[in-house]
Protein backbone atom coordinates (compact mmCIF):
# COMPACT_ATOMS: atom_id res chain seq x y z
CA UNK A 1 0.00 0.00 0.00
CA UNK A 2 2.69 2.53 0.92
CA UNK A 3 4.19 2.33 -2.58
CA UNK A 4 0.86 3.18 -4.25
CA UNK A 5 0.46 6.64 -2.71
CA UNK A 6 2.50 8.99 -4.87
CA UNK A 7 0.70 12.28 -4.20
CA UNK A 8 -0.50 12.99 -0.66
CA UNK A 9 -2.44 15.88 0.84
CA UNK A 10 -2.15 16.49 4.60
CA UNK A 11 -4.48 18.83 6.48
CA UNK A 12 -3.79 20.34 9.91
CA UNK A 13 -6.14 22.57 11.87
CA UNK A 14 -6.02 25.28 14.50
CA UNK A 15 -6.33 22.87 17.43
CA UNK A 16 -2.99 21.31 16.53
CA UNK A 17 -1.33 24.61 15.64
CA UNK A 18 -2.32 26.50 18.78
CA UNK A 19 0.45 26.90 21.35
CA UNK A 20 0.47 28.62 24.72
CA UNK A 21 2.26 31.70 23.44
CA UNK A 22 1.30 31.71 19.79
CA UNK A 23 1.67 29.10 17.10
CA UNK A 24 2.87 25.70 18.27
CA UNK A 25 6.36 25.73 16.75
CA UNK A 26 7.12 22.22 17.96
CA UNK A 27 4.15 20.91 15.99
CA UNK A 28 5.18 22.91 12.93
CA UNK A 29 8.65 21.34 13.21
CA UNK A 30 7.06 17.89 13.49
CA UNK A 31 4.97 18.39 10.35
CA UNK A 32 7.97 19.76 8.44
CA UNK A 33 10.04 16.73 9.45
CA UNK A 34 7.39 14.19 8.43
CA UNK A 35 6.51 15.78 5.10
CA UNK A 36 10.19 16.22 4.28
CA UNK A 37 10.72 12.55 5.05
CA UNK A 38 7.90 11.61 2.67
CA UNK A 39 9.40 13.83 0.00
CA UNK A 40 12.76 12.10 0.40
CA UNK A 41 10.93 8.84 -0.41
CA UNK A 42 9.82 10.29 -3.74
CA UNK A 43 6.35 11.37 -2.64
CA UNK A 44 4.69 14.61 -3.75
CA UNK A 45 3.10 16.33 -0.76
CA UNK A 46 0.69 19.21 -0.21
CA UNK A 47 -0.02 20.76 3.18
CA UNK A 48 -3.40 22.40 3.85
CA UNK A 49 -2.89 24.46 6.96
CA UNK A 50 -5.12 26.60 9.10
CA UNK A 51 -3.54 29.09 11.46
CA UNK A 52 -3.62 32.52 9.79
CA UNK A 53 -6.35 33.96 12.00
CA UNK A 54 -4.82 32.19 15.00
CA UNK A 55 -1.46 33.78 14.21
CA UNK A 56 -3.08 37.22 14.05
CA UNK A 57 -4.90 36.60 17.32
CA UNK A 58 -1.68 35.64 19.06
CA UNK A 59 0.38 38.46 17.56
CA UNK A 60 -2.15 41.04 18.76
CA UNK A 61 -2.71 39.22 22.08
CA UNK A 62 -6.44 38.74 21.49
CA UNK A 63 -8.14 36.61 24.12
CA UNK A 64 -11.10 35.65 21.94
CA UNK A 65 -12.12 34.72 18.43
CA UNK A 66 -12.85 37.66 16.12
CA UNK A 67 -16.49 38.77 16.38
CA UNK A 68 -16.93 40.14 12.88
CA UNK A 69 -15.95 39.21 9.35
CA UNK A 70 -13.88 42.39 9.18
CA UNK A 71 -11.90 41.38 12.27
CA UNK A 72 -11.34 37.90 10.85
CA UNK A 73 -10.10 39.34 7.57
CA UNK A 74 -7.72 41.74 9.33
CA UNK A 75 -6.34 39.09 11.69
CA UNK A 76 -5.85 36.69 8.79
CA UNK A 77 -3.89 39.33 6.87
CA UNK A 78 -1.68 39.86 9.93
CA UNK A 79 -1.25 36.19 10.79
CA UNK A 80 -0.66 34.61 7.38
CA UNK A 81 2.89 36.01 6.91
CA UNK A 82 3.73 34.94 10.47
CA UNK A 83 2.44 31.41 9.77
CA UNK A 84 4.40 31.10 6.54
CA UNK A 85 7.56 32.43 8.18
CA UNK A 86 7.40 29.65 10.75
CA UNK A 87 6.81 27.03 8.07
CA UNK A 88 9.66 28.41 5.97
CA UNK A 89 12.08 28.11 8.90
CA UNK A 90 10.86 24.62 9.82
CA UNK A 91 11.15 23.17 6.31
CA UNK A 92 14.51 24.87 5.71
CA UNK A 93 15.97 22.69 8.48
CA UNK A 94 15.43 19.74 6.12
CA UNK A 95 16.57 21.55 3.00
CA UNK A 96 13.05 21.97 1.64
CA UNK A 97 11.46 25.01 0.04
CA UNK A 98 7.77 25.90 0.30
CA UNK A 99 5.24 27.91 -1.66
CA UNK A 100 2.09 29.66 -0.46
CA UNK A 101 -1.22 29.13 -2.26
CA UNK A 102 -4.29 31.05 -1.07
CA UNK A 103 -7.56 29.86 -2.60
CA UNK A 104 -11.10 31.21 -2.69
CA UNK A 105 -14.38 29.54 -3.51
CA UNK A 106 -14.36 31.25 -6.90
CA UNK A 107 -10.98 29.68 -7.72
CA UNK A 108 -12.63 26.29 -7.34
CA UNK A 109 -16.04 27.02 -8.88
CA UNK A 110 -14.66 28.36 -12.14
CA UNK A 111 -13.52 25.62 -14.54
CA UNK A 112 -10.84 27.92 -15.95
CA UNK A 113 -9.46 28.97 -12.56
CA UNK A 114 -9.73 25.39 -11.30
CA UNK A 115 -7.49 24.37 -14.20
CA UNK A 116 -5.07 27.24 -13.51
CA UNK A 117 -4.80 26.11 -9.88
CA UNK A 118 -4.13 22.55 -11.00
CA UNK A 119 -1.38 23.75 -13.35
CA UNK A 120 0.21 25.81 -10.57
CA UNK A 121 0.37 22.79 -8.26
CA UNK A 122 1.89 20.66 -11.03
CA UNK A 123 4.52 23.33 -11.72
CA UNK A 124 5.45 23.43 -8.03
CA UNK A 125 5.83 19.64 -7.96
CA UNK A 126 8.18 19.86 -10.94
CA UNK A 127 10.18 22.56 -9.14
CA UNK A 128 10.51 20.24 -6.12
CA UNK A 129 8.68 22.69 -3.86
CA UNK A 130 6.06 21.88 -1.19
CA UNK A 131 2.78 23.82 -1.62
CA UNK A 132 1.17 25.07 1.58
CA UNK A 133 -2.49 25.96 1.08
CA UNK A 134 -4.90 28.09 3.09
CA UNK A 135 -8.16 29.79 2.32
CA UNK A 136 -7.82 33.44 1.37
CA UNK A 137 -9.70 34.83 4.35
CA UNK A 138 -8.70 38.41 3.59
CA UNK A 139 -11.16 38.77 0.70
CA UNK A 140 -14.94 38.96 0.36
CA UNK A 141 -17.56 37.48 2.67
CA UNK A 142 -18.87 35.22 -0.11
CA UNK A 143 -15.44 33.71 -0.70
CA UNK A 144 -14.78 33.08 2.99
CA UNK A 145 -17.76 30.73 2.88
CA UNK A 146 -15.80 27.76 1.58
CA UNK A 147 -16.36 27.45 5.29
CA UNK A 148 -13.49 25.49 6.74
CA UNK A 149 -10.18 23.92 5.83
CA UNK A 150 -11.58 20.39 6.09
CA UNK A 151 -13.64 21.00 2.97
CA UNK A 152 -10.78 22.98 1.45
CA UNK A 153 -8.52 19.95 1.93
CA UNK A 154 -11.03 17.72 0.12
CA UNK A 155 -11.25 20.21 -2.74
CA UNK A 156 -7.46 20.55 -2.98
CA UNK A 157 -7.15 16.76 -3.09
CA UNK A 158 -9.41 16.78 -6.13
CA UNK A 159 -7.52 19.65 -7.79
CA UNK A 160 -4.15 17.91 -7.46
CA UNK A 161 -5.57 14.41 -8.14
CA UNK A 162 -4.21 13.11 -4.86
CA UNK A 163 -3.82 9.42 -4.08
CA UNK A 164 -4.49 9.95 -0.37
CA UNK A 165 -5.85 12.64 1.96
CA UNK A 166 -4.73 12.61 5.60
CA UNK A 167 -6.72 14.84 7.95
CA UNK A 168 -5.00 15.34 11.29
CA UNK A 169 -7.04 16.16 14.37
CA UNK A 170 -6.73 15.76 18.17
CA UNK A 171 -8.38 12.34 18.45
CA UNK A 172 -7.40 8.91 17.15
CA UNK A 173 -10.09 8.99 14.47
CA UNK A 174 -13.89 8.94 14.31
CA UNK A 175 -15.69 7.58 17.39
CA UNK A 176 -19.31 6.59 17.92
CA UNK A 177 -19.36 8.96 20.91
CA UNK A 178 -17.24 11.84 22.11
CA UNK A 179 -14.16 10.08 23.58
CA UNK A 180 -13.49 13.12 25.79
CA UNK A 181 -16.75 12.45 27.63
CA UNK A 182 -17.62 8.77 27.23
CA UNK A 183 -15.14 6.13 28.37
CA UNK A 184 -16.95 3.45 26.34
CA UNK A 185 -16.57 5.37 23.07
CA UNK A 186 -15.45 3.07 20.27
CA UNK A 187 -13.34 4.06 17.30
CA UNK A 188 -14.76 3.48 13.85
CA UNK A 189 -11.98 1.72 11.95
CA UNK A 190 -13.37 1.86 8.41
CA UNK A 191 -16.19 3.82 6.78
CA UNK A 192 -17.49 2.52 3.45
CA UNK A 193 -20.80 4.41 3.45
CA UNK A 194 -21.44 7.64 5.34
CA UNK A 195 -25.15 6.77 5.52
CA UNK A 196 -24.28 3.78 7.69
CA UNK A 197 -22.09 5.81 10.05
CA UNK A 198 -23.92 5.87 13.35
CA UNK A 199 -22.66 8.57 15.69
CA UNK A 200 -24.77 8.48 18.82
CA UNK A 201 -23.91 11.90 20.20
CA UNK A 202 -23.64 15.28 18.55
CA UNK A 203 -20.11 16.47 19.22
CA UNK A 204 -18.05 18.74 17.02
CA UNK A 205 -14.67 18.88 18.72
CA UNK A 206 -14.13 22.56 17.96
CA UNK A 207 -11.29 24.47 19.55
CA UNK A 208 -11.58 28.01 20.89
CA UNK A 209 -10.05 29.29 17.65
CA UNK A 210 -11.04 26.67 15.07
CA UNK A 211 -13.95 26.84 12.62
CA UNK A 212 -14.44 23.15 11.85
CA UNK A 213 -15.43 20.14 13.90
CA UNK A 214 -15.67 16.38 13.65
CA UNK A 215 -18.75 16.55 11.44
CA UNK A 216 -17.02 18.77 8.92
CA UNK A 217 -14.19 16.23 8.77
CA UNK A 218 -16.65 13.40 8.12
CA UNK A 219 -18.40 15.40 5.41
CA UNK A 220 -15.13 16.45 3.79
CA UNK A 221 -13.80 12.88 3.93
CA UNK A 222 -16.94 11.62 2.20
CA UNK A 223 -16.58 14.22 -0.57
CA UNK A 224 -13.00 13.21 -1.31
CA UNK A 225 -13.94 9.52 -1.12
CA UNK A 226 -16.67 10.08 -3.73
CA UNK A 227 -13.95 11.40 -6.03
CA UNK A 228 -12.10 8.11 -5.55
CA UNK A 229 -9.60 9.40 -2.98
CA UNK A 230 -9.09 7.38 0.23
CA UNK A 231 -9.12 9.49 3.39
CA UNK A 232 -7.65 8.85 6.84
CA UNK A 233 -8.61 10.91 9.90
CA UNK A 234 -5.97 10.44 12.59
CA UNK A 235 -4.36 11.95 15.69
CA UNK A 236 -1.87 14.65 14.73
CA UNK A 237 -0.37 14.68 18.23
CA UNK A 238 1.02 11.17 17.80
CA UNK A 239 4.70 10.94 16.95
CA UNK A 240 5.42 10.22 13.28
CA UNK A 241 1.70 9.71 12.64
CA UNK A 242 1.97 10.41 8.90
CA UNK A 243 4.90 8.06 8.46
CA UNK A 244 3.11 5.37 10.46
CA UNK A 245 0.02 5.70 8.27
CA UNK A 246 2.14 5.23 5.14
CA UNK A 247 3.84 2.23 6.77
CA UNK A 248 0.47 0.52 7.19
CA UNK A 249 0.30 0.86 10.97
CA UNK A 250 -3.53 0.88 11.08
CA UNK A 251 -3.92 4.41 12.39
CA UNK A 252 -7.06 6.51 12.54
CA UNK A 253 -10.31 5.99 10.63
CA UNK A 254 -10.15 5.06 6.96
CA UNK A 255 -12.82 6.29 4.52
CA UNK A 256 -12.83 3.94 1.57
CA UNK A 257 -12.98 5.49 -1.90
CA UNK A 258 -16.18 5.12 -3.88
CA UNK A 259 -16.76 5.12 -7.62
CA UNK A 260 -14.90 8.12 -8.94
CA UNK A 261 -16.77 11.28 -9.88
CA UNK A 262 -15.49 13.38 -12.76
CA UNK A 263 -13.87 16.66 -11.71
CA UNK A 264 -16.72 18.51 -13.44
CA UNK A 265 -19.32 16.49 -11.48
CA UNK A 266 -17.46 17.08 -8.23
CA UNK A 267 -17.48 20.85 -8.80
CA UNK A 268 -21.19 20.85 -9.59
CA UNK A 269 -22.09 18.71 -6.59
CA UNK A 270 -19.82 20.04 -3.85
CA UNK A 271 -18.38 23.42 -4.81
CA UNK A 272 -20.77 25.40 -7.00
CA UNK A 273 -23.70 27.08 -5.25
CA UNK A 274 -27.01 26.73 -7.12
CA UNK A 275 -28.15 29.99 -8.68
CA UNK A 276 -31.75 28.82 -8.69
CA UNK A 277 -34.15 25.95 -8.03
CA UNK A 278 -36.42 24.02 -10.41
CA UNK A 279 -39.36 21.92 -9.20
CA UNK A 280 -40.35 19.07 -11.52
CA UNK A 281 -43.39 16.81 -11.73
CA UNK A 282 -43.45 13.07 -11.05
CA UNK A 283 -43.21 12.19 -14.73
CA UNK A 284 -40.02 14.21 -15.16
CA UNK A 285 -38.63 12.80 -11.92
CA UNK A 286 -39.17 9.24 -13.18
CA UNK A 287 -37.60 10.13 -16.54
CA UNK A 288 -34.38 11.55 -15.11
CA UNK A 289 -34.00 9.17 -12.15
CA UNK A 290 -35.07 5.87 -13.65
CA UNK A 291 -34.97 6.19 -17.44
CA UNK A 292 -31.71 8.06 -18.00
CA UNK A 293 -33.39 11.03 -19.71
CA UNK A 294 -32.48 14.70 -19.87
CA UNK A 295 -34.78 17.29 -18.29
CA UNK A 296 -37.30 18.84 -20.71
CA UNK A 297 -39.24 22.10 -20.14
CA UNK A 298 -42.61 20.33 -20.08
CA UNK A 299 -41.71 18.56 -16.82
CA UNK A 300 -40.99 21.78 -14.93
CA UNK A 301 -43.68 22.97 -12.50
CA UNK A 302 -42.00 25.92 -10.81
CA UNK A 303 -38.87 28.07 -10.99
CA UNK A 304 -37.32 29.74 -7.97
CA UNK A 305 -34.64 32.38 -8.33
CA UNK A 306 -33.00 33.89 -11.39
CA UNK A 307 -30.30 32.15 -13.40
CA UNK A 308 -28.70 32.30 -16.81
CA UNK A 309 -27.43 29.76 -19.31
CA UNK A 310 -24.42 27.90 -17.91
CA UNK A 311 -25.34 28.40 -14.24
CA UNK A 312 -25.66 25.53 -11.77
CA UNK A 313 -29.21 24.91 -10.52
CA UNK A 314 -30.76 22.42 -8.11
CA UNK A 315 -33.67 20.23 -9.27
CA UNK A 316 -36.32 19.38 -6.70
CA UNK A 317 -39.14 16.86 -6.56
CA UNK A 318 -42.75 17.94 -5.98
CA UNK A 319 -42.27 17.51 -2.23
CA UNK A 320 -39.15 19.71 -2.20
CA UNK A 321 -36.46 17.02 -2.03
CA UNK A 322 -33.27 17.89 -3.92
CA UNK A 323 -32.78 15.23 -6.59
CA UNK A 324 -29.80 16.55 -8.50
CA UNK A 325 -27.71 19.55 -9.45
CA UNK A 326 -26.95 20.42 -13.02
CA UNK A 327 -25.89 23.01 -15.56
CA UNK A 328 -28.86 24.79 -17.10
CA UNK A 329 -28.96 25.45 -20.85
CA UNK A 330 -31.31 28.44 -20.82
CA UNK A 331 -32.11 31.57 -18.83
CA UNK A 332 -34.77 31.45 -16.12
CA UNK A 333 -37.04 33.85 -18.00
CA UNK A 334 -36.80 31.85 -21.24
CA UNK A 335 -37.46 28.40 -19.87
CA UNK A 336 -41.14 28.19 -20.89
CA UNK A 337 -40.33 28.90 -24.53
CA UNK A 338 -37.24 26.72 -24.65
CA UNK A 339 -37.69 23.72 -26.99
CA UNK A 340 -34.60 21.68 -26.13
CA UNK A 341 -33.25 19.91 -23.04
CA UNK A 342 -33.07 22.36 -20.13
CA UNK A 343 -30.46 20.18 -18.42
CA UNK A 344 -28.71 17.58 -20.53
CA UNK A 345 -28.10 14.17 -19.01
CA UNK A 346 -24.33 14.70 -19.22
CA UNK A 347 -24.62 17.85 -17.10
CA UNK A 348 -26.52 16.23 -14.20
CA UNK A 349 -25.06 15.06 -10.89
CA UNK A 350 -27.41 13.13 -8.63
CA UNK A 351 -27.52 13.63 -4.88
CA UNK A 352 -26.22 10.63 -2.93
Amino acid sequence: MKESFKRIVVKVGSQLLAGENGLNKNFIDKIAYELSALKSQGKEVVLVSSGAVLGGIKLLSFKRKPKSIQEKQALSAIGQPYLMTEYTKAFAKHGEKIAQILLTAEDLRSKERFTHAKNTFNSLFKLNVIPIVNENDTVSVEEIKIGDNDNLAAHVSVVVEADLLIMLTTTDGIFDKDPNIFKDAKKVEVVSDINQLQLTCNFDGKSSFGTGGMWTKVEAAFKAARKGIPVIIANGKEEEIILNILNERNKGTLFLPKKELRAKSYRILYIEEPKGYILIDKGAEDAVLNKGKSLLPKGIKEIRGEFKKGDTVAVLSENGKILLKGIIRCNSNDINSFNKECIHRNDMVFID
